[in-house]
């Protein structure tokens, strides 16, 4: 039996602003924040630079509803999108 992710609290405004094209970039951090709850990253949202919940963020990740972008030095992803959402 696979167990479902729960959402958490506020990752529904968060993942329409990706759908409505916004790119989540994951960046290395080690705030208290970071380190406790979100994997030793933060989250935020481009073009807008808006703070995304740390929670929110690795959730959003874990969960497989986006797309990794692949722009990482070292072969990960630093940038993830909705994979739908066109860029160009």
């Amino acid at each position: 039996m696979t167990e479902e992710l729960k959402m958490p609290r506020f990752t529904k405004p968060v993942l329409s602003r990706l759908e409505g094209g916004a790119t989540l970039v994951r960046e290395h951090s080690q705030e208290a924040r970071a380190v406790e709850k979100g994997g030793g990253y933060v989250y935020f949202t481009l073009p807008d630079c808006r703070t995304v919940p740390v929670i929110v963020g690795r959730w959003l990740i874990d969960s497989g509803l986006l797309q990794p972008a692949g722009d990482d030095l070292f072969g990960g992803s630093q940038t993830y999108r909705v994979p739908h959402v066109g860029h160009s």
